[in-house]
């Protein structure tokens, strides 16, 4: 599997988010102490969501990860509401200043913010090595293949750049240790943290299906969903940054397959793919 280019986006940012309840008391009673979500643990603190708020950019302030404050708030919606209630689990508040990068994560003057959906980490941001001239040119393309990047021995826990990285220096190692290809063979990655990863520049044909990768964008989605499905945040950032695609290169829901439509393969697992099926994509070419 694998996938490839850089190309311009024009929607989405990865804003998700929901409701906690603020409960105002009535009477006499005065306003009722806002209890923690059950599954939120001891730590934590409530936010109130301001006007340009972004699910991102408050987990960057308060240091910690995005994912988990979705999954403390429940949150479902994909736009963040001024005036909605966050629960921040496991710190007590705000850092006094925002950290640089943590390892294992891009620059975040980096990151490109889309309009509605996702953010786009460039190639720039995490690749240590220029793309090899060992490579042919994309051309017009034609369909989009999702896959699943499988969870192989030593990538299990890491944070999504560091996969991106271990993934890419295994496509472009000398055979036998590696593939020998010029790149990762991915054109783009949808990381467990809700950002799409640029991989492969799309202007280079990518090498993600054996034989079918002439006019064919490959997105790879980090993570092994053979038994269970992406997270909330992973899958808005897949179906956001699909349908920009589609709409970027005028590709039918019938041309956006799952690797497995392609060649043999289980690849992008049996969840992901039935997943696909129900949002009326993937099916033999």
């Amino acid at each position: 599997m694998a996938a490839d280019h850089p190309s311009l986006l024009s929607r989405r940012t990865l804003l998700i988010a929901g409701a906690a309840a603020l409960v105002a008391g009535c009477g006499s009673e005065g306003p009722r102490k806002e209890v923690p979500p059950a599954t939120a643990g001891g730590t934590g603190f409530w936010y109130t969501v301001q006007p340009g708020d972004e699910l991102a950019g408050i987990a960057t302030r308060a240091r910690v990860s995005s994912s988990d404050i979705v999954v403390v708030n429940s949150l479902g919606s994909l736009a963040l509401v001024p005036g909605q209630r966050l629960w921040i689990p496991g710190v007590q508040g705000f850092a006094s200043a925002a950290p640089a990068s943590a390892p294992g994560e891009p620059a975040a003057e980096a990151v490109v913010e889309a309009a509605g959906g996702y953010q786009l980490v460039p190639r720039s941001a995490w690749a240590r090595e220029p793309v090899k001239g060992n490579n042919n040119p994309m051309g017009k393309v034609l369909r989009l293949t999702v896959h699943h990047t499988g969870e192989h021995a030593g990538l299990v826990g890491l944070p999504d750049v560091e996969v991106i990285q271990r993934i890419e220096h295994y496509h472009r190692s000398p055979k036998p240790s590696g593939r020998g290809w010029a790149c990762i063979g991915y054109h783009y990655l949808v990381g467990k943290d809700g950002r799409v990863y640029e991989g492969r520049p799309a202007q280079y044909q990518g090498a993600h299906v054996s034989g079918a990768n002439e006019n064919n964008l490959g997105i790879s989605v980090i993570g092994d969903f053979m038994n269970h499905l992406p997270s909330p945040v992973q899958l808005a950032a897949l179906t956001a940054f699909v349908a920009d695609m589609q709409q970027k290169y005028q590709v039918s829901a019938r041309r956006v397959h799952g690797h497995r439509d392609l060649g043999r393969s289980e690849c992008p697992g049996d969840r992901l793919y039935a997943w696909l099926r129900g949002k009326g994509f993937a099916g033999k070419a």
